[in-house]
Protein backbone atom coordinates (compact mmCIF):
# COMPACT_ATOMS: atom_id res chain seq x y z
CA UNK A 1 0.00 0.00 0.00
CA UNK A 2 1.59 3.33 -0.78
CA UNK A 3 -0.03 6.17 0.10
CA UNK A 4 2.11 9.06 -1.03
CA UNK A 5 2.51 8.10 -4.75
CA UNK A 6 2.76 10.83 -6.94
CA UNK A 7 0.44 8.38 -9.85
CA UNK A 8 -1.51 6.18 -8.32
CA UNK A 9 -3.73 3.38 -10.66
CA UNK A 10 -6.30 3.02 -8.51
CA UNK A 11 -7.35 5.48 -5.43
CA UNK A 12 -9.77 4.53 -2.78
CA UNK A 13 -11.47 6.93 -1.34
CA UNK A 14 -13.13 7.31 1.99
CA UNK A 15 -15.85 9.70 2.63
CA UNK A 16 -17.94 10.62 5.49
CA UNK A 17 -18.09 12.22 8.93
CA UNK A 18 -16.84 10.20 11.64
CA UNK A 19 -19.35 12.30 14.27
CA UNK A 20 -22.65 10.90 12.68
CA UNK A 21 -22.17 7.48 13.08
CA UNK A 22 -22.74 5.43 9.96
CA UNK A 23 -21.95 8.16 7.91
CA UNK A 24 -18.30 7.62 8.98
CA UNK A 25 -18.49 4.31 7.23
CA UNK A 26 -16.23 5.42 4.15
CA UNK A 27 -13.68 6.67 6.96
CA UNK A 28 -13.81 3.40 8.80
CA UNK A 29 -13.58 1.16 5.89
CA UNK A 30 -10.01 3.19 4.51
CA UNK A 31 -8.38 2.45 8.15
CA UNK A 32 -9.74 -0.80 8.00
CA UNK A 33 -8.14 -1.16 4.53
CA UNK A 34 -4.92 0.00 6.11
CA UNK A 35 -4.33 -3.34 7.73
CA UNK A 36 -4.78 -5.53 4.86
CA UNK A 37 -2.22 -5.81 1.90
CA UNK A 38 -2.78 -4.09 -1.30
CA UNK A 39 -0.75 -3.81 -4.83
CA UNK A 40 1.69 -0.69 -4.60
CA UNK A 41 -0.28 1.23 -6.49
CA UNK A 42 -3.09 2.20 -4.75
CA UNK A 43 -3.59 5.14 -2.83
CA UNK A 44 -5.76 5.25 0.33
CA UNK A 45 -7.49 8.33 0.84
CA UNK A 46 -9.25 9.54 3.93
CA UNK A 47 -11.57 12.28 2.02
CA UNK A 48 -13.55 13.28 4.95
CA UNK A 49 -16.69 15.24 3.43
CA UNK A 50 -14.63 17.71 1.71
CA UNK A 51 -14.73 15.98 -2.26
CA UNK A 52 -13.99 19.45 -3.66
CA UNK A 53 -10.59 19.33 -2.46
CA UNK A 54 -10.27 15.97 -4.00
CA UNK A 55 -9.22 16.76 -7.56
CA UNK A 56 -6.08 16.27 -6.70
CA UNK A 57 -6.25 12.47 -5.56
CA UNK A 58 -8.53 12.18 -8.83
CA UNK A 59 -5.57 13.66 -11.22
CA UNK A 60 -3.39 10.94 -10.47
CA UNK A 61 -5.70 7.94 -10.54
CA UNK A 62 -6.92 5.90 -13.49
CA UNK A 63 -9.61 4.47 -11.39
CA UNK A 64 -11.16 5.97 -7.96
CA UNK A 65 -13.22 3.79 -5.55
CA UNK A 66 -15.37 5.96 -3.63
CA UNK A 67 -16.04 4.10 -0.05
CA UNK A 68 -19.67 6.16 1.44
CA UNK A 69 -22.67 5.75 3.24
CA UNK A 70 -25.51 5.12 0.13
CA UNK A 71 -29.02 5.72 1.16
CA UNK A 72 -30.75 3.69 -1.21
CA UNK A 73 -33.48 2.27 0.66
CA UNK A 74 -32.57 -0.99 1.55
CA UNK A 75 -31.88 -3.05 4.80
CA UNK A 76 -29.27 -1.05 7.10
CA UNK A 77 -25.47 -2.78 6.18
CA UNK A 78 -27.00 -3.53 2.83
CA UNK A 79 -23.68 -3.17 0.56
CA UNK A 80 -24.06 -1.46 -2.86
CA UNK A 81 -21.56 -1.82 -5.82
CA UNK A 82 -22.43 0.49 -9.10
CA UNK A 83 -20.42 2.73 -11.97
CA UNK A 84 -20.24 6.30 -11.95
CA UNK A 85 -20.85 6.95 -15.24
CA UNK A 86 -20.01 10.54 -17.14
CA UNK A 87 -23.32 10.47 -18.60
CA UNK A 88 -25.07 10.50 -14.63
CA UNK A 89 -22.71 13.04 -13.17
CA UNK A 90 -24.42 15.96 -16.13
CA UNK A 91 -27.91 14.75 -15.22
CA UNK A 92 -27.38 15.21 -11.97
CA UNK A 93 -29.71 12.54 -10.63
CA UNK A 94 -27.32 9.94 -9.18
CA UNK A 95 -28.85 9.16 -6.18
CA UNK A 96 -24.97 8.52 -4.70
CA UNK A 97 -24.71 9.23 -0.93
CA UNK A 98 -25.29 11.60 1.65
CA UNK A 99 -22.73 14.15 -0.17
CA UNK A 100 -24.34 13.92 -3.17
CA UNK A 101 -23.93 17.26 -3.71
CA UNK A 102 -20.29 17.72 -3.06
CA UNK A 103 -18.60 14.66 -4.74
CA UNK A 104 -20.54 14.68 -8.27
CA UNK A 105 -19.35 18.42 -8.55
CA UNK A 106 -15.65 17.47 -7.40
CA UNK A 107 -15.89 14.55 -10.79
CA UNK A 108 -17.82 17.08 -12.93
CA UNK A 109 -14.88 19.63 -12.41
CA UNK A 110 -12.58 16.74 -12.70
CA UNK A 111 -14.10 15.95 -16.41
CA UNK A 112 -14.03 19.35 -17.14
CA UNK A 113 -10.78 19.53 -16.67
CA UNK A 114 -9.80 16.60 -18.99
CA UNK A 115 -9.88 14.03 -15.71
CA UNK A 116 -11.71 11.60 -16.55
CA UNK A 117 -10.56 8.18 -14.16
CA UNK A 118 -13.04 4.60 -13.73
CA UNK A 119 -15.37 5.76 -10.56
CA UNK A 120 -16.84 2.65 -8.72
CA UNK A 121 -19.12 3.41 -5.94
CA UNK A 122 -19.09 0.65 -2.82
CA UNK A 123 -21.54 1.83 -0.39
CA UNK A 124 -23.28 0.70 2.89
CA UNK A 125 -26.70 1.27 3.28
CA UNK A 126 -26.85 3.28 6.91
CA UNK A 127 -28.73 2.43 9.86
CA UNK A 128 -27.93 5.84 11.80
CA UNK A 129 -27.27 9.06 10.59
CA UNK A 130 -26.97 11.26 14.40
CA UNK A 131 -24.13 12.44 16.83
CA UNK A 132 -22.00 9.32 17.71
CA UNK A 133 -18.61 7.79 16.76
CA UNK A 134 -19.85 4.16 16.85
CA UNK A 135 -21.30 2.74 13.84
CA UNK A 136 -24.48 0.91 14.37
CA UNK A 137 -24.77 -2.97 14.80
CA UNK A 138 -25.85 -3.55 11.27
CA UNK A 139 -23.19 -0.99 9.64
CA UNK A 140 -20.53 -2.59 11.93
CA UNK A 141 -21.21 -6.09 10.78
CA UNK A 142 -21.38 -4.95 7.28
CA UNK A 143 -17.85 -3.54 7.51
CA UNK A 144 -15.47 -6.86 6.74
CA UNK A 145 -17.96 -7.08 3.45
CA UNK A 146 -17.16 -3.98 2.23
CA UNK A 147 -13.48 -4.43 2.73
CA UNK A 148 -13.93 -7.48 0.62
CA UNK A 149 -15.56 -5.76 -1.93
CA UNK A 150 -13.07 -3.49 -2.42
CA UNK A 151 -10.14 -5.89 -2.73
CA UNK A 152 -12.30 -8.33 -4.95
CA UNK A 153 -12.53 -4.58 -7.30
CA UNK A 154 -8.68 -4.65 -7.06
CA UNK A 155 -8.26 -7.90 -8.06
CA UNK A 156 -11.33 -7.48 -11.11
CA UNK A 157 -9.27 -4.04 -12.13
CA UNK A 158 -5.80 -6.02 -11.88
CA UNK A 159 -7.69 -8.51 -14.13
CA UNK A 160 -8.89 -6.15 -16.56
CA UNK A 161 -5.03 -4.59 -17.00
CA UNK A 162 -4.06 -7.99 -18.20
CA UNK A 163 -6.30 -8.46 -20.29
CA UNK A 164 -8.52 -11.23 -18.45
CA UNK A 165 -12.45 -9.45 -18.80
CA UNK A 166 -13.69 -7.88 -16.22
CA UNK A 167 -13.94 -10.52 -13.87
CA UNK A 168 -16.56 -12.25 -11.56
CA UNK A 169 -17.98 -10.72 -8.17
CA UNK A 170 -20.56 -10.82 -5.50
CA UNK A 171 -21.40 -7.20 -6.45
CA UNK A 172 -22.71 -6.67 -9.54
CA UNK A 173 -23.22 -3.58 -11.30
CA UNK A 174 -26.61 -1.66 -11.04
CA UNK A 175 -28.56 -0.79 -13.68
CA UNK A 176 -29.08 2.63 -14.85
CA UNK A 177 -25.62 3.96 -12.65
Amino acid sequence: MNETATKAKTVVLGLGNLLLRDEGVGIHAIRGLRERELPPDVELVDGGTAALDLLAFLQRAERVIVLDAVRRGDEPGTVYRFRLEPKALQAGSVPLSLHELSLPEALGVAQKMGIHPEVIVLGVEPQTIEPGLELSPQVRAALPRLLDAVCEELRRSRGRDRGQGRGVGPYPDEAGA
